[in-house]
């Protein structure tokens, strides 16, 4: 409520009479008359009366300006250098000369 007080214009508050008196001067329901009139309202016979009415041509109250901070930033791709490594299972001197008698040895890198 303290927003809408504080963002309504009075002016536009103090014509609340002249909508009630065109209301019921109008021929139809509450419903149609507030889009017949608050909805793309074309000119018609009781123009200058229809301009009087609240929040037709309200003035401006309040504008709020909002600006972001512009954020620049760039994102370089990683760059992959390919390595190249001998594979070495083993080394021969590791390992005694008991496991060349065996049927299941150690792999061999040729």
């Amino acid at each position: 409520m303290t927003y809408v007080f504080a963002t309504t214009n009075m002016a536009e508050v103090l014509k609340a009479p002249v909508f009630i008196e065109h209301l019921i001067e109008y021929d139809g329901n509450c419903v149609e008359f507030l889009v017949e009139h608050y909805d793309n309202h074309k000119k018609d016979q009781d123009w200058d009366t229809d301009q009087k009415l609240p929040f037709i041509n309200p003035p401006v109250v309040l504008m709020v300006y909002a600006q972001l901070p512009e954020t620049l930033f760039h994102i370089e791709k990683i760059k992959e250098f390919p390595v190249q490594q001998k594979n070495t299972f083993y080394q021969e001197k590791d390992f005694s000369g008991l496991y060349l008698s065996r049927i299941f040895q150690p792999p061999r890198y040729s």
